[in-house]
């Protein structure tokens, strides 16, 4: 099936799976993925902040001009999602100077949950070193879920790779990812199924082991400084 294209050049419809479609996402398509990532990541930090913090994320990575944010859909709901960016330092530097977008809804969060604050200023530091940093033309996948009864289809992995697809047609020299280290094999296996070389473990903060995976256009040797 030929794509379609939206008004930038970019395809509006990546791939038809087995039984859902695989598309750019748009604003209407906002509450979707929010709903998807607080179910697949219901303790997570993020997840924790509130829904109105995820809704202005995800339109931020949108608005950004070199965005990807993918859907999945069957039967006309979504039931996945995966979201990045090339040129991680220049989003982050972003999300840094619209940091009072994100003020009141992680204020709410901590009047609720005092608990946390040692997350937000991790979270706090993590935006400004990675707005500092310099690489080659990158991208980071930062988030990738599935909804709980859509999983074990093949979903995830139809995601990841309309995701390196469409980093690549934006001449993203590589594609890199964290994700845990532990209780999160399904995760990590799917990296290595389909291409991503494991980089490095280390502790995140508070236990919490990470893997780091990266993708490169080239042989991972041949490409100095991407992450």
């Amino acid at each position: 099936m030929r794509p379609t294209y939206s008004m930038n050049g970019r395809p509006d419809r990546i791939s038809r799976g087995q039984d859902s479609l695989v598309r750019q996402a748009a604003p209407k398509d906002l509450p979707g993925i929010v709903t998807i990532h607080q179910r697949a990541f219901s303790n997570f930090f993020l997840t924790r902040l509130g829904g109105e913090f995820l809704r202005r994320y995800y339109a931020l990575v949108l608005s950004y001009p070199e965005g990807i944010v993918l859907v999945s859909e069957r039967g006309g709901k979504l039931d996945g999602f995966a979201c990045g960016f090339v040129e991680p330092p220049e989003f982050y530097r972003l999300m840094w100077r619209n940091k009072r977008v994100f003020a009141l809804p992680a204020l709410s969060a901590l009047i609720r949950d005092p608990s946390l604050a040692a997350g937000v200023l991790y979270g706090v530091r993590r935006i400004q070193t990675s707005a500092s940093e310099g690489s080659a033309r990158a991208c980071e996948l930062s988030s990738i879920a599935v909804a709980p009864e859509a999983g074990g289809n093949g979903l995830g992995k139809a995601l990841v790779q309309a995701f390196v697809d469409e980093a690549r047609s934006m001449n993203a020299q590589c594609v890199y990812l964290t994700t845990d280290a532990e209780g999160n094999e399904p995760a990590n296996a799917l990296y290595r199924q389909v291409g991503f070389q494991h980089t490095q473990r280390f502790l995140q903060r508070k236990g919490r082991w990470m893997n780091e995976y990266v993708m490169n256009r080239i042989g991972i040797s041949e490409i100095m400084g991407c992450v």
